[in-house]
């Protein structure tokens, strides 16, 4: 496939500095969404006696949260203009406040009830929640609309991929930071670290404020641009509209749905089918892939990039969505009780994947975001962004509510342990296989059709760019 065009110009082109402080913001992004969903039940389940139910109920209520919160900030993100630009006072003000509120979850006051902590749980989050959106959407939105090029963008999300899995294995040692004898107890622990977890959060947030420097300080003008702007609704409605945007949106969707409906299962697998029963065995083994698999994201996302560079990001997508499909239905036959650590090449091969459908996708939402302003003259990378986030967000939600069925589906019983039927145990591993296979397989011909190419983006950005100058040129001649 030719590759011209694949060189941005010197003007298209985004310094180490930009492209470095773009992704670091992504520890930041990847601590705050991350944090909670690993420390809640261990804090309060099991440390302060909350019912579960009423734990993961709360996690949920994030979720409804943003539901109201990501578009709407995404478009007030849109629309704003000073001189510091549209999405860095966001931004800023958006990590210290999730900073803030992230400390707070964890320094409930000692001796309450059940209830009161509960409650504390809940108002601690709502206030996390929204403050969490107005940093993770307009940071979104930022890497978006920097850059122009078609193959820049791609470069430039190679950054956050790599630099996010520090966040998620950070965030992976935070409980066991509070077990540390230097503390009291798991509270007494769970203060201090939960309030340095919050500033390392406030801290990567502020980089991006601090090193990148935004293409434009308020909306882009064109001709088009002169038109009332749409109410919130009124955006949504036209982003909906948009095929590249909801081919590109449901396709990822379904691949997070495939993982999530068997992401609670690997325990039972690593652990029952594995290890016997073993739990120290399967915890540990399944915390080295998630290690590995991590470290593979962060290896393989400059190899990735460079595939896309070369081939297009549509191509290596739909390779990548492939891939997935392939390996999953390998993992089959890599879950072998007689040896089981050969799960790990599954660790690895899942780097492959991973890293290359979560990198395009973002930079594929800023060709989106150009053919938006070619048809209604703005450019709203946030309303674009939240809208994304809002729908896999929900999706995850549901599968998570799906997800404890299929226990109950495969015959798995509790009050069994490791005595579980081996049909139950077959059926454990092959839904943990097959499951994550199926949904790539769906979300490939939801693909498929995708209708930007690399010759399609190059059309669109020209178009823009000779608009641009001839709005300039007006203005110059009044």
């Amino acid at each position: 496939m030719s590759t011209a065009n694949s060189n941005a110009p010197a003007d298209q082109r985004l310094s180490l500095k930009t492209k470095l402080g773009y992704g670091l913001g992504n520890v930041g992004v990847m601590v705050g969404k991350q944090a909670p969903k690993q420390l809640s039940l261990p804090i309060y389940n099991v440390t302060l006696g909350v019912n579960s139910g009423y734990v993961g109920a709360v996690l949920a209520l994030g979720r409804v949260v943003d539901a109201f919160t990501d578009p709407f900030v995404g478009y007030l993100s849109d629309g704003l203009a000073t001189r510091w630009g549209r999405r860095r006072p966001f931004i800023f003000l958006g990590c210290i406040l999730a900073g803030v509120f992230f400390s707070s979850l964890w320094l409930c006051p000692r001796g309450l009830s059940a209830t009161g902590y509960l409650t504390w749980f809940i108002v601690a989050s709502l206030l996390y929640y929204m403050a969490l959106s107005l940093f993770c959407v307009p940071w979104y939105a930022l890497g978006y609309e920097l850059a122009p090029n078609y193959d820049e963008r791609t470069r430039l999300m190679a950054f956050p991929s790599i630099l996010g899995p520090v966040g998620q294995i950070f965030v992976s040692w935070l409980f066991p930071l509070t077990q540390l004898k230097i503390f009291a107890d798991t509270m007494h622990g769970i203060r201090w670290v939960g309030t340095g977890a919050g500033l390392v959060l406030i801290v990567f947030g502020l980089i991006p404020v601090l090193l990148v420097r935004e293409r434009f300080g308020s909306a882009p003008k064109t001709a088009a641009a002169k038109k009332p702007r749409q109410s919130l609704l009124g955006s949504v409605k036209s982003a909906v509209k948009n095929v590249p945007f909801v081919r590109l949106t449901i396709a990822i969707t379904t691949v997070l749905i495939g993982a999530s409906l068997v992401g609670g299962l690997g325990f039972y697998v690593f652990v029952y089918y594995l290890h016997g029963g073993n739990k120290t065995a399967g915890s540990v083994l399944l915390g080295w892939h998630m290690t590995i698999q991590l470290a593979a994201n962060m290896i393989l996302a400059p190899f990735m990039a460079k595939l896309s560079v070369r081939f297009g990001k549509k191509e290596i997508f739909l390779a990548a969505i492939g891939w997935g499909c392939v390996r999953s239905a390998l993992l089959w036959f890599l879950l072998n009780p007689a040896h089981p650590w050969l799960v790990l090449i599954n660790a690895v091969l899942m780097g492959v994947d991973n890293v290359a459908i979560f990198m395009l996708c973002h930079a594929m939402i800023a060709d989106v975001c150009d053919v938006d302003e070619r048809d209604h003259g703005n450019r709203r990378e946030g309303l674009f962004g939240s809208l994304f986030s809002w729908v896999f967000k929900n999706g995850i939600a549901l599968s998570y509510a799906l997800s404890g069925f299929i226990l109950v589906w495969i015959g798995y019983e509790p009050a069994k342990g490791a005595a579980q039927s081996a049909h139950t145990m077959e059926l454990m591993k092959t839904f943990y296989s097959a499951v994550p296979a199926a949904f790539f397989l769906l979300a490939f011909w939801v693909f498929y059709k995708y209708p930007i190419s690399r010759s399609v983006a190059a059309g669109v950005r020209a178009e823009l760019d000779e608009r641009r100058r001839a709005t300039a040129a007006k203005e110059g001649s009044a």
